[in-house]
């Protein structure tokens, strides 16, 4: 069993999720990269990808690293696992609900899941999120594969646009029916956080707070100043 703090921030892809993983980066266990507060993101401009923040695994991220790990028995999990014995504060970004069904207390002592949930009714905003912080795969979409005209190049960019926009809606749509059935949350070692909530400070640091609270190690402050700059460039996302 590891024994180091691990903090899980667990989202679908839209939610923010890199984004929160980096704040943790202050916290002065963290040993990697430096947190860059300018996030300058990547093509895409409203994500956090280029703040600094790095997996701490491999293969531990995306909806398909949490299908391959649940196909893993107990021994190769173990040893999945293992390298994060090595390090003093391990901050993970699982983009998929689906990693909650992993037993995180079966291989961790003292761990976190923030869970990051939005509200039903802002789910569509978060789906158009997802398509515009992303790279355009118009190619491998459903309806893509399923058009009339398999040249897409002759297609409209405006219904290109729209169909993927669409498509990624429904994708965040089915994945909160499926976390919306699903009962065997941890709830014990489980903070739910609204993603519309970046935009208060005391709600942040507020979760943050809560998260080492209960891993026992120190609070961090979070820089407001610095990261107004980052919600400012995604104020269209939020309320």
């Amino acid at each position: 069993m590891i024994h180091n703090p691990q903090i899980f921030v667990i989202f679908e892809p839209g939610m923010f999720g890199t984004f929160l993983c980096s704040l943790f980066m202050k916290q002065k266990l963290w040993r990697g990269n430096n947190l860059n507060l300018t996030f300058p993101g990547d093509q895409y401009h409203i994500n956090a990808h280029g703040s600094g923040y790095k997996d701490a695994l491999r293969h531990f991220h995306t909806h398909a690293h949490s299908v391959s790990l649940l196909e893993k028995n107990n021994n190769e999990l173990i040893d999945f696992f293992k390298p994060l014995q090595a390090i003093d504060l391990g901050i993970h970004r699982l983009a998929s609900y689906k990693f909650l069904k992993i037993n995180f207390k079966k291989y961790f002592s003292r761990f976190v899941i923030v869970l990051v949930k939005p509200e039903l009714d802002r789910l569509d905003v978060y789906g158009e999120r997802l398509d515009k912080s992303t790279p355009k795969d118009y190619q491998t979409q459903w309806w893509a594969k399923n058009a009339s005209k398999k040249n897409l190049n002759k297609l409209p960019k405006f219904f290109l646009e729209k169909m993927s926009i669409k498509e990624k809606q429904k994708y965040i749509k089915n994945h909160m029916d499926w976390l919306n059935n699903f009962i065997e949350i941890d709830q014990k070692n489980t903070i739910v956080f609204d993603p519309d909530d970046i935009i208060h400070s005391n709600l942040l640091q507020k979760m943050t707070d809560k998260v080492c609270n209960s891993l026992g190690i120190d609070n961090f402050e979070i820089p407001f100043d610095k990261i107004q700059r980052f919600i400012d460039k995604n104020e269209r996302y939020l309320k």
